[in-house]
């Protein structure tokens, strides 16, 4: 099986350590544009990472902003003299003992797409021909991050284009999809430390969620555009949906050449096993508790919650205190009761995302 992003940092770590053996930090931070977050992703460390889950957003951030506008590479010799800010980002370094560092912008294609952040823990060490090295290191990490993400853009696009051709029209607006999404990392982000969940693992959760729903593309129109409570019948031609979308995604592994990607199996896993549940009742293969995938479990929380606080044209939108209560009511019988907590003990920040994307 290929290696995961974060595997092919600590093999470009071990390389330029051969050289550069005071090089204790190297990793990567992810920009999304929807958002206009930076967002911690991939590292090799020596030691404890001074950052894991962590996000800021760009526009607040002006010496990062500077260093995109001129796709110049910065050098700061003595973090404690030059560090003027106290953000957490840079406390935390000061606090890992680093003191200097290397950071440039990442860009494919003309797009840029995150930074490549370097630390040592001696001053002035980023010299020009460690510069040097790291500069042409980051336009094969950029490339190999690229790759990854227009590998989940096309699986996106052929979505899209399944939606127009195929007349797929249901209640999952852009809008829908953008706080379901939302909704399951920051569960993910949540759950993160119980469960082992890397950023990278997080983020990839992140982007794959919305497309949990694929295989409604297959379900009659009559169906799945019904005001009313479906027949017994229809019920069943709905439930479908789950393997015909792992089977579609199969077909679309095929035939775009996208076997390569190393998280497939948790893309499935989402749109496979979305609709199971926690006792053992749902479907399509009646699995119980841990038996079904934490990223399944992840995206059937977010998904119901948005769900119940949406209207549809069979229903009104519930408050969210009376989703909550569904959720609290439901764990352990629907739900994951640990993805059922880390809502309710966070439920600011799902109105947050709930009141950013509103139909």
């Amino acid at each position: 099986m290929d290696r995961t992003i974060n595997e092919r940092i600590n093999y470009v770590h071990e390389r330029l350590r051969k050289n550069f053996d005071k090089l204790t930090r190297i990793a990567i931070a992810i920009y999304d544009q929807h958002t206009d977050k930076i967002k911690t992703f991939v590292h090799s460390t020596d030691g404890k990472p001074p950052l894991s889950l962590y996000e800021a957003k760009l526009s607040e951030t002006p010496s990062l902003q500077h260093i995109v506008e001129t796709r110049q590479a910065r050098v700061l010799d003595n973090l404690c003299d030059q560090l003027l800010n106290h953000s957490e980002h840079s406390r935390k370094v000061l606090e890992a003992g680093y003191e200097s560092s290397y950071t440039e912008p990442l860009y494919f294609n003309e797009h840029f797409i995150g930074f490549l952040f370097c630390n040592s823990k001696e001053i002035g060490y980023f010299d020009e021909a460690i510069r040097a090295e790291l500069s042409a290191y980051a336009q094969i990490l950029a490339g190999i991050i690229a790759v990854e993400f227009i590998s989940i853009q096309t699986f996106n696009g052929a979505l899209i284009t399944a939606r127009t051709f195929g007349r797929y029209r249901d209640e999952e607006t852009a809008n829908h999809l953008h706080r379901m999404s939302s909704y399951s990392r920051v569960i993910a982000k949540l759950l993160a430390a119980d469960f082992g969940l890397s950023d990278e693992k997080v983020e990839f959760i992140y982007l794959f969620s919305e497309l949990h729903d694929i295989g409604k593309i297959a379900v009659p129109d009559s169906i799945l555009l019904k005001p009313g409570k479906l027949t017994i019948e229809e019920f069943e031609v709905m439930k479908t949906h789950t393997v015909k979308g792992r089977d579609m995604i199969n077909l679309m592994i095929n035939e775009f050449s996208l076997d390569g990607l190393y998280h497939i199996e948790m893309l499935k896993n989402i749109i496979n096993y979305h609709h199971e549940r926690f006792d053992g009742k749902g479907y399509p293969e009646g699995l119980k508790g841990d038996e079904i995938p934490l990223e399944a479990r992840i995206v059937t929380v977010a998904d119901v919650l948005d769900a119940l606080t949406s209207k549809r044209p069979y229903k009104d939108a519930w408050s969210f205190e009376d989703a909550f209560t569904y959720l609290e009511n439901n764990a352990g019988h629907q739900f994951d009761p640990q993805c059922v907590m880390a809502v309710l003990n966070n439920k600011s920040e799902f109105f947050t995302i709930h009141n950013k994307y509103i139909d």
